[in-house]
């Protein structure tokens, strides 16, 4: 067991990956620092994200206008979004979620940026994408991983990378994320050997195989 200096907790770091503690340390709430790592992380790689979007070339009306210094009205500005699933039964919904769940489909997230015609869903993977290019290794968008919850019923899992040379799937996730969806985890670790996950920045930074 470890404990946070900040916050006091303890954490069994025995199945977590080298770091765990340390990133925790880092952007843990009462960590004093906290805010300055947050700025230091801003202002190095939301700028890489917007220099990726802008050579992409490939950008909304909003972020065009951005780049070259104009401002766009937005049609729902001071307006309340409207909710496309107001109008359904609670077992529509859930039907709809389920079906989303099991899609072969990754879903789009809001922040994505594309990076040599791939599109990428953090500055976290644009850091590993870095990496493996400098390093000379092939990566792809892999199919989704299959994988069983407790209840039995099937769902579909995205991991970000493929390297087909090493036959290994690469997933970075934040710690917050890792702990919130530790069954799912945990399952897909037991189920794919092949399967890694990264969780700090630094470590897609500095990958190594």
């Amino acid at each position: 067991m470890r404990q946070c200096k900040w916050c006091n907790e303890f954490f069994d770091t025995s199945d977590k990956p080298k770091g765990f503690m340390a990133n925790h340390s880092r952007w843990c709430d009462k960590n004093p620092k906290k805010q300055k790592y947050l700025d230091d992380f801003k202002k190095r790689h939301l700028g890489l994200m917007a220099q990726a979007k802008k050579n992409s070339g490939i950008t909304n009306q909003f972020t065009k206008a951005k780049l070259e210094g104009r401002v766009v009205e937005h049609s729902l500005k001071g307006k309340k979004h409207p909710n496309p699933l107001k109008s359904h039964k609670p077992e529509t919904i859930e039907l709809l979620r389920q079906k989303a769940l099991q899609s072969n489909h990754r879903r789009l997230r809001k922040g994505m940026v594309e990076y040599k015609g791939v599109m990428l869903d953090s500055s976290w993977e644009l850091a590993l994408a870095m990496r493996l290019d400098e390093l000379q290794i092939k990566w792809e968008r892999p199919e989704p991983l299959k994988w069983v919850d407790k209840n039995g019923d099937e769902h579909n899992y995205f991991p970000d990378f493929y390297l087909e040379e090493y036959d290994l799937y690469l997933d970075p996730k934040n710690p917050a994320a890792y702990q919130n969806q530790k069954e799912k985890v945990e399952v897909l670790k037991n189920t794919y050997k092949n399967l890694r996950f990264i969780l700090t920045l630094k470590e897609c930074e500095e990958f190594e195989i």
